[in-house]
Formats: structure tokens, sequence, C-alpha cells
């Protein structure tokens, strides 16, 4: 699955995007993952974020389709 980062996310990440496996997972696994795969700047930000799959955004019991794309939304602020 291709996972997808935008603003503060994507600063963290240090990339716009990566392939990650989630057969099976729901999101709430898939975040733990991520997290650990992007270092722990980033697993502190996840907890914040949306997921979204195509136009469905997900919650945590979420279950992960094999392949598309996950789009990670952090939070924004601004004045």
């Amino acid at each position: 699955m291709l996972v997808r980062f935008f603003g503060t996310a994507k600063a963290l990440a240090g990339t716009d995007s990566i392939e990650l496996a989630a057969e099976g997972d729901t999101l709430a696994e898939l975040i733990e993952r991520l997290g650990e795969r992007c270092g722990p700047e980033m697993k502190a930000l996840l907890p914040f974020c949306r997921f979204a799959n195509g136009s469905e955004v997900l919650d945590l019991s979420s279950a992960m389709p094999t392949s598309g794309e996950l789009v990670v939304l952090p939070p924004v602020s601004g004045g």
C-alpha cells in the first residue's frame, strides 16, 4: 500500500510517500508500524492525524485494504 504524507507528516517522514504492506491490519495496527518505521517524532504525531483511503476517512478499527493509497493528514494551524 502506498502511504502518502502531507504537511508536518511529510517533513517528519523525510519523503512524500512510502510503500508499506497492510495485509489484514486495522488502521491502529498500521499506525503503530508506521510510527516504528518513521521514527519517534512521527510516532508522536500520528495519534493527532486523520487517515483516508480514497474518499473514505478511516477510524482506528477500519480494516485496511491490501492495495491502494493511505493518506496521512496531520492537524493544521494558522491564522
